[in-house]
């Protein structure tokens, strides 16, 4: 099998190149756009389809230089909060109170369940986690982060399971949102 190493600057031409598919594809087929579904997750889809058709043949496989996703995870998570305020905290009023209780509940519960479905299993109750609140509430980047943490801590393919819900969790939550025009309209806004 031919192995492919692809320094940083191959691999960020090859992640813009993979989102500019996505954005092509997204153009073309009108429910991903009515379903909101992200293209860094539909170009992604493909690579990683194409790419695990290379590799199960025997003809390639692939191996990235990671150092520019770790500095961009950290200027990502860094700069997520500047737009809070305590000003926009008191306007919200009651209504943030409920949400965030609500949130921690549910937080809660994600944990609780995936530790819990995971024993029942015969799975380290850590991988529940993996399956919990570190890729429903956290999404794809909290899972980046947290995956290699927990492999390192001796769970198996920790990383590869929190990626899997994370983008389960992302296409389920489009589905079963609904294409709304309006929900359609405001995805625009957190798309790259």
């Amino acid at each position: 099998m031919f192995e492919l190493n692809l320094n940083m600057y191959h691999a960020t031409a090859i992640a813009a190149l993979v989102l500019l598919l996505g954005r092509w594809i997204i153009k073309k087929v009108p429910a991903l756009n009515n379903y909101c579904i992200p293209a860094p997750v539909v170009g992604g889809l493909v690579y990683a389809l194409v790419h695990l058709a290379l590799y199960a043949t025997g003809v390639l496989t692939i191996s990235f230089d990671g150092t520019l996703q770790t500095f961009f995870m950290t200027v990502f998570f860094t700069s997520v909060g500047f737009m809070a305020s305590f000003k926009l905290l008191k306007k919200g009023g009651i209504q943030v109170v409920i949400f965030l209780v609500v949130a921690i509940v549910l937080v809660v519960l994600q944990d609780v369940l995936g530790t819990g479905l995971a024993a029942v299993f015969g799975l380290d109750p850590r991988l529940g986690l993996c399956m919990g609140s570190i890729p429903l509430v956290g999404g794809h980047g909290t899972s980046g982060s947290f995956g290699p943490l927990l492999e390192s801590l001796g769970v198996a393919d920790a990383n590869a399971v929190a990626l899997a819900a994370a983008t389960f969790g992302l296409v389920a939550g489009s589905v079963i949102g609904g294409p709304r025009r309006a929900r359609a309209a405001s995805c625009h806004s957190f798309r790259l």
